[in-house]
């Protein structure tokens, strides 16, 4: 029993002593697991405040796109309208472009010269252009004697045609397939008459000069989208043209001969600057295009409308009612824009116009044909096309013609704003 007691009081004892040591380990432990608690916390805490930040940008992106999406199905067809881009889909083997950006000026030009731009409401085109032909011919009057010997008048006739011309065209697209323009020219011309060889004399120069200005022939179209472009297919356009004789026409102008010509030169009085009939054209375009080029063809036809002249002699001193039938024309071209940057682009092309003979029938008479009246005029075009702004460009074309019936070279600046 007392040894019992004795081993009791002597662990207490020891517990009592070893206790403090125990407590101090103890409460140093504990004091590195609340650190890290604390630790542990304010990290939590700033997880949590990033959380609550890409969540608030999350609501704020999806608010946008929300907004975009209502907009686009609120105006579905201004996708369409802004770029010629097509954008590939799976709805369909020929599916419909997809618009992804505005078209630059420089490609809307080209769209309006070759083909027609529906995409702007209002457009006005205001143009200068200059033309210069040189034709010379020889003339001989008289018999050849011994097969080598020529007896007779021998003459070369030449004339030089300038003609300047400014025209403004007013363009109106009420849906993005339907263009409805108006054009109004008017015309400076400048023609200058000589002829070598007169009196048999080969150093004898007669010229004359003629000069007259004049409102041209005004003319109004419509353009009809008939496809529009997809991946698969080009633009498609028909047209019709109706030009109204309001310049002056080239029938009953009189000529009279050059004083000192030795009559081997006459002249025209004045110059005309229609027609002088009324005319309707007929034309299919198409246009593709083809990232960074565009490729466009054109057909066209025109049809001139018989008419009845009071006069239609060249004799001063004869007056002589009649009917004109002038040759109606098919005209053809295409050629390509390529687009250096997203305002400045260059198109080469080429166009060629038949024209049929024309035919008169004097009052009383029957209809003749008039030899020399048909022609094949074929022109190459050199183009640049600069955008000054979204709404404004400068378009300098230069054509050279390739043929004797077509103007030797032709430049034109067109400065076309849209609204």
């Amino acid at each position: 029993m007392r040894t019992t007691l004795l081993g009791t009081i002597l662990a207490a004892s020891t517990f009592l002593v070893i206790s403090p040591t125990l407590r101090a380990e103890i409460d140093q432990e504990s004091e590195k697991l609340h650190i890290q608690i604390e630790k542990m916390q304010q990290q939590l805490e700033e997880q949590n405040t990033d959380i609550r930040t890409m969540s608030t940008q999350i609501k704020q992106l999806e608010s946008k796109s929300q907004a975009k999406n209502k907009s686009k199905k609120s105006n579905p067809q201004t996708s369409q309208q802004k770029s010629p881009q097509p954008a590939a889909t799976a709805l369909s083997d020929n599916p419909p472009i997809v618009k992804e950006a505005p078209l630059s000026k420089n490609t809307e030009t080209v769209y309006q010269e070759q083909h027609a731009l529906f995409d702007r409401k209002f457009s006005l085109d205001t143009g200068l252009s200059y033309s210069y032909s040189d034709r010379r011919d020889l003339f001989l009057n008289g018999f050849l004697a011994l097969d080598a010997i020529f007896l007779g008048n021998i003459s070369i006739d030449s004339i030089k045609a300038e003609t300047w011309t400014f025209d403004v065209t007013g363009r109106y697209s009420p849906t993005n397939r339907l263009q409805f323009d108006f054009n109004v020219p008017f015309l400076h011309r400048h023609s200058t008459f000589s002829s070598v060889g007169a009196g048999f004399s080969s150093s004898s120069v007669a010229e004359e000069s003629v000069t007259n200005s004049d409102v041209g022939d005004i003319s109004a179209g419509v353009f009809y989208r008939l496809i529009p472009e997809t991946q698969n297919s080009a633009d498609t356009v028909i047209s019709l043209r109706i030009k109204a004789p309001t310049g002056k026409d080239p029938y009953g102008i009189k000529f009279v001969t050059v004083v000192d010509s030795g009559q081997n030169l006459n002249v025209p009085t004045e110059l005309p600057t229609g027609n002088g009939v009324w005319s309707a054209t007929t034309g299919l375009s198409f246009i593709k295009t083809l990232d960074p080029a565009i490729l466009y063809t054109n057909f066209s036809y025109t049809y001139n409308f018989k008419d009845n002249f009071s006069d239609i002699s060249s004799d001063p001193a004869l007056l002589q009612a009649g009917e004109i039938d002038l040759g109606n024309q098919y005209s053809l071209g295409a050629g390509m824009a390529f687009a250096l940057n997203e305002k400045l682009s260059l198109s080469l092309g080429y166009a060629h116009q038949f024209t049929e003979k024309s035919s008169v029938k004097v009052e009383g008479g029957s209809w003749q044909e008039i030899n020399g009246s048909d022609s094949r005029s074929g022109v190459v075009n050199f183009g640049v096309t600069y955008g000054l702004d979204d709404d404004l460009a400068l378009q300098v074309n230069v054509g050279v013609g390739v043929t004797t019936d077509a103007p030797d070279i032709k430049i034109g600046f067109n400065l076309p704003y849209s609204f």
